[in-house]
C-alpha cells in the first residue's frame, strides 16, 4: 500500500516498471524506442496485435503517473488507482511478451517526424521566399 509520503516516488516507480517492460518487448523485436512517443506507438500497437484495447488506455494511464511526479497533482486514491491500472498492465504485458511472435515489424513514430520535417521546411521556403517567419 502507498502511503502519503511515498506518492511520487511510487507513480515514477510505477512508470518505469511499465516503461521497462514495453522496453524488452521492443528490443527483442528490434523497434526503436527512443521517446514518449515511441512508448505510446509500442504500447498502442501491442494492443492491436494483442486485440486488448485496454493496454493503451492503461499505459496512457501509467503516463498520468509520470507527469504527477514531476506535477504533484494527485490525490492518493487517484494514484492508488494508477497503481493498480499500472499492475494490470505489467501482467497484460507479460502475457503479450509471451504471445507475440517475434517477427512483426513496428511501425515507427518516422511519419511524425517526417510531418514535424516537413514544416520546418515549409518555414524554411517560406522564409526564404517571403523573407518573413510563420507565425
Amino acid at each position: 500500500m502507498v502511503e502519503a509520503g511515498d506518492r511520487l516516488q511510487a507513480s515514477e516507480k510505477a512508470w518505469g516498471a511499465a516503461v521497462h517492460a514495453l522496453k524488452v518487448i521492443a528490443d527483442e523485436r528490434g523497434w526503436p524506442f527512443r521517446s514518449h512517443v515511441d512508448g505510446v506507438m509500442i504500447a498502442s500497437y501491442i494492443a492491436e496485435q494483442t486485440g486488448r484495447p485496454d493496454i493503451s488506455n492503461l499505459y496512457g494511464a501509467v503516463m498520468d503517473l509520470h507527469q504527477n511526479f514531476y506535477l504533484d497533482e494527485h490525490p492518493l486514491p487517484v494514484i492508488r488507482d494508477r497503481l493498480r491500472g499500472a499492475e494490470q498492465l505489467l501482467s497484460l504485458l507479460r502475457g503479450a511478451h509471451r504471445t507475440m511472435p517475434a517477427g512483426l515489424e513496428m511501425p515507427t513514430n518516422a511519419g511524425y517526424r517526417n510531418r514535424v520535417a516537413k514544416y520546418a521546411q515549409d518555414d524554411a521556403l517560406r522564409e526564404a521566399a517571403l523573407g518573413e517567419r510563420a507565425p
